[in-house]
């Protein structure tokens, strides 16, 4: 048996993410959800575009390095100061 170790987003996850009227926040990043093991976290967040970044702890993407991941939120460093998304409510 193999394991998918690719880091794309489902299809039907990424269509539900870039639906227009289904989140409030645009314009925002959301963080829409964080899985993996409690030692290897990767978050899922939705960009202002539409677009969604699979990224993880000291992982680089177009939204800028990720500091921190952990079961509610993720830390991001952008334009020198740190950034924390939680999930929604």
């Amino acid at each position: 048996m193999t394991s998918d170790t690719s880091q794309t987003t489902p299809d039907r996850v990424a269509e539900i993410a870039t639906e227009r009227g289904t989140l409030d926040q645009r314009g925002v990043f959301t963080l829409l959800g964080i899985m993996g093991p409690e030692d290897a976290l990767r978050a899922l967040i939705l960009l202002p575009s539409g677009e969604t970044v699979m990224t993880q702890t000291d992982g680089t993407s177009s939204i800028g390095p990720v500091r921190a991941v952990d079961a509610t939120s993720v830390t991001l460093l952008r334009g020198g100061r740190l950034m924390r998304l939680e999930l929604p409510a």
